[in-house]
């Protein structure tokens, strides 16, 4: 329950030195506190989102280029309150409940309080308790305390699908009153006369927002009870005063803890066997001359110097859209990355490689290779893709599904003409499982059956068949990858890729419930050295 209390009194009156909160002091204080304790203040305790962005834009500006920042932040805060025309009678309470949310214990003590009393009487971490500070606000701070800045790159990107660009900023407040600005938050005003607020409050958006960003459902829990119980009462003067003592409201944001998420176990034993395994005895190379017999009905080869383009696409990091709810991040990855660039570099492939694209960029990236990298004497063009996956689709770094077939019809189309008549493979790292039930609100198409080859002179190899997922260890990247890579460096030079492939097949379903699969339209055998 929410507790407006702007003109009781505790018993003890530890408000008797309300007045050491004066102008001299405000002036003294922020000298005192660093740029983004600035921020935070200026953040809880401005009215107007617009004024407080754009003040706090040219602080940002000002605080990079001097040593010393003159703007009176704070100073012009306390003056604006006294206004006789509308003087905020409330402001120094207001203060000293932003110096305690925030922290700044030393400086409550030097104005001459009790910082434990004022601590039971503000309640700074119960955020369902409202004082003089706007309750929203509260929440929203005690958010940008606990944003990390790998989920600060993740709620800028997810802003980003709604047409919000927020890319300048790199402070968590800051965005907030921007989104304020844009009304895509929108706060009430409370009349401390009337005990109302002037209109009802609006964090739909952002709640949704966090509710599809993994660790942040329960700040969108938080916002939406924080709403509910404003938005429901049409008087503040209605709700009872709460016992600061013996209430124990706990606030959703404060019994928040992220959970690390659970990852495959048991891959070490498969990893050293791995290391150890000799596939199969190596072909003797002085029958080197009956090999090149067996190649007659080979894709020819037109530059050993150069085989091809590896085109390389590593998902790793996911965030959220606005038609999408986050995947989880994918660690590990970058060393399956690695394993497929140095393996595909010594085999004179010409490798490309980017991470984390959302489901535009992809796309993108692909025709940007095949345009500029591609060359007339170039024997293979090769895509791997590693994310997460459900059967026929592959997940881009924006938690949207791009179905496989896309992807086989733009290397089979006009823009990729220089790919005509070229082998093409498609190594995919993903799973294949049906997508988990809390997700199929997302309206995407799934395919109901297998991904069928309609192009010629395609090889697509599945680190998954259909029903079965992919294995991935955070310290040693996905056994399919590092099997694969294994192999082709030890076989590369005598057998054909299909038969390399089969010889994966074998490896990882040996070690793991896991199988892989392959599909095939070409019509001759496909030698990378």
């Amino acid at each position: 329950m929410l507790w407006s209390n702007a003109e009781t009194q505790p018993p003890d009156n530890f408000f008797k030195n309300i007045n050491s909160i004066n102008l001299d002091a405000i002036s003294e204080i922020q000298n005192e506190v660093e740029p983004y304790d600035m921020i935070s203040l200026v953040f809880l305790l401005y009215d107007t989102p617009d004024t407080a962005l754009q003040k706090l834009i040219c602080y940002e500006r000002i605080s990079r280029d001097v040593d010393k920042n003159n703007m009176n932040l704070l100073y012009d805060w306390a003056v604006y309150m006294q206004n006789p025309h509308n003087p905020r009678t409330t402001w120094k309470y207001k203060f000293l409940e932003a110096l305690t949310i925030c922290r700044f214990y030393n400086i409550i003590r030097k104005l001459g309080f009790d910082v434990s009393k004022v601590k039971k009487h503000y309640l700074p971490e119960n955020v369902h308790v409202k004082v003089y500070i706007d309750p929203i606000k509260k929440a929203l701070y005690k958010i940008c305390e606990k944003m990390t800045f790998e989920y600060l790159l993740k709620f800028k990107r997810t802003l980003n699908s709604y047409k919000i660009d927020v890319s300048e900023h790199n402070n968590c407040e800051i965005i907030f009153l921007e989104l304020m600005s844009k009304k895509f938050i929108k706060l009430g005003q409370y009349d401390n006369d009337t005990k109302k607020y002037s209109n009802h409050y609006d964090i739909e958006d952002l709640a949704r927002v966090f509710q599809n960003i993994s660790h942040f459902k329960e700040h969108a829990k938080l916002l939406r009870e924080i709403q509910d119980q404003i938005n429901c009462s049409s008087s503040l003067d209605h709700l009872e005063p709460m016992n600061t003592e013996s209430t124990k409201h706990k606030s959703s944001l404060n019994s928040y803890n992220i959970q690390g998420e659970k990852h495959t176990e048991g891959f070490d034993d498969i990893f050293q066997q791995l290391n150890r395994l000799h596939f199969e005895d190596e072909p003797i190379r002085s029958l080197k001359s009956d090999t090149n017999k067996l190649r007659t009905d080979a894709y020819p080869l037109k530059n050993r110097n150069r085989i091809g383009v590896c085109c390389i696409i590593n998902q790793e990091v996911f965030h959220s859209s606005k038609d999408s709810i986050q995947q989880s991040d994918r660690l590990g990855s970058t060393l399956d990355l690695i394993a497929l660039d140095e393996t595909m570099t010594a085999l004179k492939f010409d490798v490309k490689s980017k991470s984390n694209l959302n489901n535009k960029e992809v796309f993108q990236f692909i025709k940007k290779v095949i345009t500029e990298y591609v060359h007339t004497d170039d024997s293979v063009f090769m895509l791997c893709i590693m994310s997460h996956g459900v059967r026929g689709h592959v997940y881009a770094a924006d938690s949207t599904k791009i179905k496989v077939d896309n992807i086989l019809s733009l290397l089979d189309s006009d823009e990729a003409s220089k790919l005509r008549g070229m082998p093409k493979v498609l190594i995919l790292q993903t799973c294949q499982d049906q997508p988990e039930p809390e997700i199929k609100s997302i309206k995407v198409d799934a395919p109901k059956s297998e991904l069928y080859l309609k192009k010629l002179h395609f090889l697509i190899f599945w680190a998954a068949a259909p029903e079965y997922k992919a294995y991935r260890y955070e310290d040693k990247g996905s056994i399919f990858i590092q099997c694969l890579c294994g192999l082709i460096k030890k076989r590369a030079e005598y057998e054909h890729l299909s038969d390399i492939f089969t010889k994966v097949i074998k490896v990882v379903t040996m070690f793991y419930p896991q199988v892989p699969i392959s599909k095939s339209t070409l019509n001759k055998k496909l030698y990378l050295k």
